[in-house]
């Protein structure tokens, strides 16, 4: 009886056969796995640069945030700086109420324009006060400083003086001061 079965040469080649297909089937794996991982690198830079950028968003706003706070006094009193068009009155006689009773000055009249003042190179409303004559010169300087240095603010655009006759050398009369009240 004769055996029938596979010759050893045909073994060999079938397994040498195999041998580069499994090779072949590895390289391609290995192939595909870089693949995936140079895709799945890309993505974590991709990420880690998003993260930085985040990172350096968040100290920028976190440095903003701090240069606002730092600038919020300069902001109040910026908004300080002008009256509204509802209250400047109110304001602004209050203001120089104050002012003149502090320096021993009477104002006697206070009559607010209509429209707004722009000779005097501020825009504003116009305000025309009258203190009580006779008016101490260091008074009256100290009473005008004051209106200048104002929160909101007023400039004096033009004063009638005069000189009394019968009073002291400190003495003078004033007839209208008028002021530029600054509204936004």
């Amino acid at each position: 009886m004769k055996k029938e079965g596979m010759k050893a040469s045909s073994v060999r080649k079938l397994l040498s056969a195999l041998m580069v297909i499994l090779i072949l089937v590895a390289a391609a794996g290995f192939y595909y796995g870089i693949e995936q991982v140079r895709e799945v690198s890309v993505d974590v830079s991709h990420t880690v640069a998003d993260a930085d950028a985040s990172g350096k968003n968040i100290e920028k706003l976190q440095q903003l945030k701090s240069a606002l706070a730092q600038r919020q006094a300069l902001v109040d009193k910026a908004s300080q700086l002008f009256a509204t068009e509802s209250s400047y009155q109110t304001q602004s006689v209050t203001d120089i109420q104050k002012y003149a009773s502090t320096y021993g000055l009477n104002v006697t009249k206070t009559d607010f324009g209509s429209g707004t003042d722009t000779q005097s190179g501020v825009t504003g409303h116009p305000v025309v006060i009258t203190l009580q004559s006779p008016v101490p010169y260091d008074k009256f300087l100290q009473f005008l400083n004051a209106l200048e240095g104002n929160l909101p603010k007023m400039q004096v655009t033009s004063v009638e003086l005069g000189h009394k006759t019968n009073g002291g050398p400190n003495d003078f009369t004033t007839k209208d001061i008028k002021i530029t009240v600054s509204t936004r």
